[in-house]
C-alpha cells in the first residue's frame, strides 16, 4: 500500500498584494485615479460647456435681425387678410371719471389692403351684455410686423386707437389699446 501526502501549499499575501474581488466604499478605481477627480473633471467640461453654449446664444440674440416678429419675412397690409376671432379684456371708461373692467369676443375681418369690419359681444362690470356690435376700422402694417388700427363704433365719439404685432407669420396678432389714454385693454386675435 502506497501512502500519498497532499502537499498543498499556502500562499501568504502581505496587505499590499492583496486584491479585494469586490470593492466597497472604494474611492479609488483600478488605475489607481480618485473617482472624486474624475467627478470634478466631468463637472468641469460639463460647466465649461454649459457656459460656452450660453455665451454662444447670448451673441447670437444680439446680432439685429431684419425682422424678428416674422422669422425674416417683411411684413405688409396684405399679411393681415381674412377673418381672426379675437379675445379682449381689460378696464375702459364708461362715462367722465368711471372705468368698468371687461371681456369680449368678436370676429375681424381683414381686406388685406388697411381695412377692416368687425363684430363682437362684450359683458362689463357696470354696462352689461352687449351682443353682437358692429364696427369698422383702418390698420397699417409696418415691415417689422408691428402696426397701428383705428377702430370706428358707431355712436361712440372718439375713435379706438391701439398698437399691435403680427406673430406666426401672420396667424395671430397681439394688440393694445393705446388711446383714449383711460382704457387698458390687450386683445389677442388668431387666423380662423
Amino acid at each position: 500500500m502506497s501512502t500519498t501526502t497532499d502537499h498543498t501549499a499556502i500562499a501568504v499575501l502581505q496587505p499590499d498584494e492583496r486584491t479585494p474581488i469586490m470593492p466597497f466604499n472604494s474611492s479609488v478605481n483600478d488605475e489607481g485615479t480618485h473617482i472624486a477627480n474624475i467627478r470634478k473633471s466631468v463637472l468641469r467640461r460639463t460647466t465649461q460647456g454649459a457656459v460656452a453654449a450660453g455665451l454662444i446664444a447670448i451673441a447670437a440674440a444680439g446680432v439685429p435681425r431684419s425682422v424678428t416678429a416674422q422669422d425674416d419675412r417683411a411684413c405688409r397690409n396684405a399679411t393681415l387678410r381674412g377673418d381672426y376671432g379675437f379675445i379682449v379684456s381689460g378696464t375702459r371708461a364708461v362715462g367722465p371719471g368711471t372705468t368698468e373692467m371687461f371681456v369680449g369676443t368678436g370676429l375681424q375681418s381683414y381686406d388685406g389692403n388697411g381695412g377692416f369690419i368687425q363684430v363682437d359681444s362684450a359683458n362689463g362690470q357696470l354696462t352689461g351684455v352687449v351682443r353682437d356690435r358692429q364696427a369698422s376700422g383702418t390698420y397699417d402694417v409696418n415691415p417689422d410686423c408691428t402696426g397701428t388700427a383705428t377702430l370706428f363704433f358707431p355712436g361712440v365719439p372718439f375713435p379706438i386707437e391701439s398698437a399691435f404685432v403680427i406673430v406666426g407669420r401672420g396667424d395671430e396678432v397681439k394688440s393694445v389699446v393705446m388711446s383714449p389714454p383711460s382704457n387698458l385693454v390687450t386683445a389677442l386675435a388668431r387666423r380662423k
